[in-house]
């Protein structure tokens, strides 16, 4: 009888200890299927193949699209990265809804153009470290006319840290534009 008891208070300490672990979702589906940005006052869409800033990452790929209306952003965006000191392939989607905030005619790295930033939260993750639910930002700019110096970061909360990331450079392309115009005001 005493065994049974044991086992029991085992199994349950496992249980706990289990389910204490943060738990990757079930279905990551990076990439996005292949569309346009629609809806909405002012659509947004980006994507980077290159390597983001920094020594972190070794390959990565980076895309989403989503629209805007009245200070709140929606959409979805996709990262897929191989990070430099680990394994294989990080996947997140990112769901993007509520407040954000839209810049027009703003200056960065000497160009004129126009910036969004608006609030994202993991919807589904295959990286155990960075799970369901985490909260945090992307930023992007898009410089206006024949000189494009766009850029995005990614900035997560406490245990997705890792995937804090920024991209510039000629890989990658950032659009905001309201009914394919180029945005001056919200």
């Amino acid at each position: 009888m005493k065994r049974i008891a044991v086992w029991g208070v085992v199994a349950l300490v496992t249980v706990v200890v289990v389910s204490a672990a943060p738990a990757k979702s079930a279905q990551v589906a990076c990439p996005l299927p292949p569309g346009s940005p629609a809806g909405g006052d002012v659509q947004w869409a980006f994507s980077d193949s290159g390597r983001p800033s920094g020594n972190t990452v070794k390959s990565s790929y980076v895309h989403g699209r989503g629209s805007w209306t009245s200070g709140r952003a929606t959409g979805t965006v996709c990262t897929m990265d191989s990070p430099t000191n680990k394994g294989g392939v990080r996947d997140l989607v990112l769901g993007v809804s509520g407040k954000s905030k839209l810049t027009g005619r703003v200056t960065q790295s000497g160009l004129l153009g126009v910036r969004l930033v608006f609030r994202v939260k993991v919807r589904a993750s295959d990286d155990m470290t960075c799970g369901q639910g985490v909260t945090g930002t992307i930023t992007l700019f898009a410089s206006y006319y024949s000189v494009h110096r766009d850029t995005m970061q990614i900035q997560l909360s406490s245990r997705c840290t890792g995937h804090n990331l920024s991209y510039s450079g000629s890989a990658l392309h950032v659009y905001i534009a309201r009914d394919g115009a180029q945005v001056n005001t919200p």
